[in-house]
């Protein structure tokens, strides 16, 4: 037998609340090895002795057979001076070891608790909020690391004997299991009368109950309260739509089973995975048509008719579950708060929305308090594999590793979709995703999660980074606590941080062609951009190419009046766009599509013409290179959408168009336009990355921006790229629109602090 040696290994990621400690002893215990384990501030440190070719086994053994909720981020293994074991200990939980601390992120009912749940000799049958060492609420609830139950809302329930007996046994499953809990012992349903009059239904039998009579239910869920109501029920969601203040947007809904959405939609192995995740995201599946389903099951389809993707997803709580066996059939489960204002996290809030809601029926909630509110995840699958459209509920807190970063980092993030991101070192902590932040609630809160997340993980800002924009909230935040915690400030432009965000993700150093497609960023020039060709290295950019600029309308409203675009690119061609340019400058051929428009009398109204006369005579204009207002501009030359009654409304329903040519192609009509469309800046895509490669010698290409959320455009951008030999890069862990940002600027500001 070989030399023993003892050595520390020491394990970042999500390795508390998921029986992480005692997967280790289980592991040790099987192999023979002597040691000890413990949590230290949010990492587990194991100590083993034992020779080097074991102790390789048993590190190899622990990343292949994790809990399924764990995530091993990175592995440290250091030799100690030997020791001398007995056997296998797990330790305390130690206050130390806090300089990257990872607290788990809220993860979805098991199959395990699911069986107990419905199993009627069990004690915890039917018991709504049923958890154990791997699942459950984690990062809504805790106050402090390291994650035990007296660290949590948990500390409001004291255990029952049993329970008791359940958590300090070594060889129960819900050993150490900080949400524990049971009928007798637990958060139990509570319901708050409205309008609704009292029964003598248990509580989830009547939200049930009250869904099928055509009303609409509060239900508080793990990050905060929603609001459900029936898809198929038009009223009802009109109703819905009325206490949301949200006109058209499709609402995202919840199904009992995976079985039952393939009855709706379209679903592969690599999305069968994602939706059944312990992260319970959002997933957007391509839907079945509706003239299949009124065939399956003939009922208003209204609601998946918005668009050809439904956000479908699965419960994460057991309540959720039951009140879906009860209702038998899927339900728009959405945020519960009026259009761009915070989710609702506390009863006071609840009730007072419902007291000017009268369309809401009834509140269906319980006392275990959430500290934190996150919103649902929501997740695409694009080139056969995931892509976070918003990372919020099951991914955050989880950290990205940044290879090479240093340094404690603020970034800011953006001010649309926003996430911000604290930074340790190699360790990105990228927060929940909070929306716009137009209003001082939205505001509020994200000023309060900033310190919260900075105490968490215990860090304390060297610099703090933010966009360019003077006018952002996110701006004036950072130039103020700069000032107020005397570090320096550096700010970041739109577009290089989104393809900062693909290099972090990706450790890439550069230099790569950044492909920045989105709506809207401030540029260095003072116009606004958006279809840029950067050339990035390390912290520094290069603007190579970008959209030429065309003459558009300012003001607030302009990015919703998609015909605007119209009429700004219209003038523009007449005044000779595609004419002129300069080798960096890119136009794109529309005028067939402007000729459809003129044939069929699209934008030939007073409005339109007074829009052409305010460009010629420069009344409220601005200069923009973006590429989302030429989707946008394109849209409304067709017919197909004039104006966004949501972010991005017209470009979506652009895509729809050209995914229904590709279905049924041959037909000359304004989908077949808007394929063409597609093909024309995929190709224009391909030319400038080739130009760029034979300028600069780089054929690294990473593709980012709210408008490669287009699964067309992206995907035929990447069949092009990769043909002509590029490595192409894109995002994955963070969303391509403004959620991703945060991590771009902490990327930027990490590479220039090491320069």
């Amino acid at each position: 037998m070989g030399r023993k040696v003892t050595e520390k290994i020491t394990l970042w990621g999500i390795v508390q609340g998921v029986g992480f400690r005692p997967f280790v002893a289980k592991i040790a215990d099987r192999m023979s090895m002597t040691g000890e384990v413990l949590n230290k501030g949010g990492l587990v440190e194991i100590v083993v002795t034992d020779t080097p070719k074991r102790i390789d086994e048993f590190v190899r053994a622990l990343e292949r057979e994790k809990p399924a909720p764990a995530e091993i981020v990175h592995i440290k293994r250091e030799t100690l001076i030997a020791r001398e074991f007995t056997g296998f200990t797990i330790l305390s939980s130690d206050e130390g070891g806090l300089e990257a601390a990872m607290i788990p992120a809220d993860l979805a009912v098991c199959p395990d608790c699911l069986r107990e749940m419905y199993d009627k000799e069990n004690r915890r049958y039917m018991h709504p909020f049923i958890s154990c060492m791997v699942c459950g609420p984690r990062y809504t609830i805790i106050d402090r690391i390291p994650y035990d139950r007296d660290n949590t809302a948990m500390i409001d329930f004291p255990m029952c004997s049993q329970c008791e007996e359940e958590y300090t046994t070594l060889t129960d499953r819900r050993y150490h299991a900080q949400t524990i809990s049971c009928h007798d012992c637990g958060p139990q349903m509570e319901y708050k009368l409205n309008t609704a009059e009292d029964s003598l239904k248990g509580p989830l039998e009547k939200a049930a109950a009250l869904l099928k009579e055509g009303r609409v239910i509060a239900f508080k869920s793990m990050g905060g309260y929603n609001l459900i109501a029936n898809p198929f029920d038009e009223q009802e969601v009109s109703d819905l739509r009325e206490v949301k203040n949200r006109e058209e947007k499709p609402f995202a809904i919840m199904f009992r089973s995976v079985e039952e959405i393939k009855e709706y939609c379209y679903m592969n192995e690599v999305e069968e995975k994602l939706i059944t995740s312990s992260a319970r995201p959002i997933l957007l599946l391509e839907r079945k048509p509706i003239e299949e389903l009124q065939d399956m099951k003939p009922r208003n389809y209204s609601e998946l008719a918005k668009s050809r993707f439904v956000g479908a997803f699965l419960p994460s709580m057991g309540g959720q579950y039951i009140m879906l066996d009860y209702f038998g059939g899927p339900l728009i489960v959405t945020s519960a708060n009026s259009s761009g204002m915070p989710i609702i996290r506390t009863e006071k809030e609840m009730f007072d929305f419902m007291d000017n809601q009268p369309l809401v029926s009834e509140a269906f909630y319980n006392l275990r308090e959430i500290r934190v509110t996150v919103d649902d995840s929501v997740v695409r699958v694009i080139d056969g594999q995931p892509q976070m459209i918003r990372r919020s509920k099951g991914y955050a807190p989880v950290p990205l590793y940044m290879e090479g970063a240093e340094g404690q980092i603020l970034a800011a993030g953006g001010q649309l979709k926003n996430s911000f991101c604290v930074s340790k070192g190699p360790f990105a902590y990228v927060s929940q995703y909070f929306g716009d932040m137009d209003t001082v609630e939205s505001q509020e809160i994200y000023n309060y999660n900033v310190d919260r997340m900075s105490g968490l993980f215990r860090i304390t800002p060297e610099k703090i980074v933010c966009d360019m924009h003077p006018l952002y909230y996110t701006t004036k935040f950072a130039e103020t606590y700069a000032k107020e915690h005397d570090i320096p400030l550096l700010k970041v432009q739109h577009h290089h941080a989104h393809v900062g965000s693909v290099m972090a993700e990706h450790s890439l150093r550069g230099p790569v062609i950044g492909v920045s497609f989105d709506g809207t960023g401030y540029g260095t020039d003072g116009n606004i951009w958006g279809g840029e060709f950067l050339v990035c290295e390390n912290g520094e950019m290069i603007r190579a190419a970008h959209l030429k600029y065309v003459k558009m309308i300012g003001g607030d409203r302009s990015m919703k009046e998609a015909w605007k675009s119209a009429a700004s690119y219209i003038h523009a061609v007449d005044s000779g766009y595609m004419e002129y340019s300069h080798d960096d400058e890119i136009t794109v051929d529309i005028k067939d599509i402007i000729e459809y428009a003129e044939i069929n009398g699209i934008l030939d109204d007073d409005d339109f013409q007074t829009a052409i006369a305010a460009m010629d005579h420069d009344i409220n204009t601005i200069y923009s290179s973006s590429m989302g207002r030429l989707f946008d501009a394109v849209s409304a030359m067709l017919g197909i959408c004039s104006y966004n009654e949501y972010e991005g409304e017209c470009a979506m329903l652009l895509e729809d168009a050209a995914a229904e040519a590709i279905k049924n192609p041959g037909e000359e009509d304004s989908n077949e336009l808007a394929l063409m469309f597609h093909q024309r800046i995929a190709e224009m895509i391909r030319i400038q990355c080739l130009r760029i490669w034979d300028d600069y010698g780089i054929r690294k290409v990473a593709l980012t921006g709210g408008t490669f959320q287009n699964k067309i455009l992206m995907e035929m951008t990447l069949e092009l790229l990769r043909n002509e030999g590029f490595e192409v890069y894109y995002n994955v862990s963070v969303s391509p629109n403004d959620g991703g940002i945060a991590l771009g600027q902490t990327y930027i500001a990490s590479m220039k602090g090491n320069d």
